[in-house]
C-alpha cells in the first residue's frame, strides 16, 4: 500500500517551513527522516513520481516518517530576509523546526537527516553542532568536499556575480551540472526536476562555494554516525575513491562513518536509474544506526 504523502507546515517562532510528509502505517514509527534538498531545489526533489525513485514513499514503506523540508529561503520561506539565510541560520531553524514537529506529534524517537548537495552541506553543520545530540545518523550525497577548477565547477563559480538570487540555469547547463550521461536518468525524472526548481538564495550560494574550507575544521567534530556517498558523474565537484578517502580521515571522529561510490549516476543521484539503490542504502544505513545505539 502506498503510503500518504502529504503537504505539511512546520511553523517555527522564527520561521514557517513548508514541505512535505510521509506517514508509516507501522505504529510507533522506526523513525524520522528528514529530508533536505539541495540548492535550488524545493522538497519535491525527494518525492520523484517516477517509479521507485521518492524517497519520502520508500522511507513510509520501511517505518519510518519521512519529512522532506523546503529549507529556509524556499516554499513558504521564501520571502524570509535574505542575510538569515546563511548556512548557519539555516542549522538553527532546522533544529527548531525538528522539535516543532516532534512537539506537535508527541514523537521522542530517534531523528535522523538525509541532505542533497547544499542540503548535505547543511545535514553535516547539523551533525556537528552543539544540538547535534538529537541526531541518530547523517546520509549526505553530492556534498562539495573539494570543486573542479574546470567544467562545472567552473561554470557554478560563473554565478557568483548573481543578485539576491541566483538565476535558474538554462537547461543545457541544468543537464551538465545535475545530471549524468543519457541513458543515466529518464525523461520523466528530468521533466520532474524542473518542476522542483526555485531560484537559489545568494546568502546560501556563497556558503556552497565557501564549504571546501569548511571541511578541515568542522568534520572531525562530528561524532554522529555518517554515511558519505559521492556519484561517479559528478562535473562540479571532485569524486571517486580518492576524495572519499580524503573525507574519511577527516570523518575519525564519527563512529561507524561509512562510503560509497554510487556507479550510474550524476549530482541528481535521487532522480537517476540508481536511485532505488541509494535510497535503500541510505535507509540500511539508519537501521544500522539503531541497531548499533540498541547494542
Amino acid at each position: 500500500m502506498v503510503p500518504d504523502i502529504e503537504p505539511v507546515i512546520v511553523e517555527t517562532p522564527l520561521i514557517r517551513l513548508s514541505g512535505r510528509l510521509a506517514t508509516p502505517r507501522q505504529d510507533p514509527a522506526r523513525g524520522l527522516v528528514v529530508a533536505l534538498p539541495g540548492g535550488g531545489y524545493t522538497s519535491g526533489y525527494w518525492d520523484s513520481p517516477v517509479e521507485g525513485q521518492s524517497f519520502l514513499a520508500l522511507a513510509a514503506e520501511l517505518g519510518f516518517f519521512a519529512l522532506a523540508l523546503d529549507r529556509p529561503g524556499y516554499g513558504a520561506s521564501r520571502d524570509h530576509p535574505p542575510e538569515r539565510l546563511r548556512v548557519s541560520d539555516q542549522v538553527s531553524h532546522l533544529y527548531d523546526a525538528i522539535e516543532t514537529w516532534s512537539a506537535g506529534e508527541g514523537f521522542e524517537g530517534p531523528v535522523f537527516v538525509i541532505g542533497h548537495s547544499l542540503g548535505g552541506v547543511i545535514a553535516l553543520m547539523m551533525a556537528a553542532d552543539p544540538r547535534a545530540s538529537r541526531l541518530a545518523g547523517v546520509d549526505v550525497l553530492g556534498v562539495p568536499f573539494r570543486y573542479r577548477d574546470e567544467g562545472g565547477g567552473a561554470a557554478v563559480q560563473r554565478f557568483s556575480r548573481a543578485e539576491a538570487h541566483v538565476p535558474t540555469p538554462p537547461e543545457d547547463l541544468q543537464r551538465l551540472l545535475l545530471f549524468g550521461p543519457a541513458g543515466t536518468y529518464s525523461a520523466a525524472a528530468f521533466a520532474h526536476h524542473q518542476t522542483c526548481l526555485q531560484p537559489m538564495p545568494r546568502a546560501e550560494y556563497e556558503d556552497g562555494l565557501a564549504a571546501p574550507a569548511w571541511w578541515p575544521s568542522v568534520l572531525p567534530k562530528i561524532t554522529v554516525p555518517v554515511q558519505v556517498t559521492a556519484a561517479e558523474h559528478e562535473t562540479m565537484q571532485r569524486t571517486g575513491w580518492p576524495m572519499l578517502t580524503e573525507v574519511q580521515a577527516l570523518l575519525s571522529a564519527s563512529p561507524g562513518a561509512r562510503f560509497d561510490l554510487l556507479l550510474g549516476a550524476g549530482h541528481d543521484a535521487s532522480l537517476h536509474h540508481p536511485a532505488r539503490a541509494y535510497h535503500l542504502r541510505a535507509i540500511a544505513f539508519f537501521e544500522g544506526c539503531l541497531a548499533t545505539s540498541r547494542a
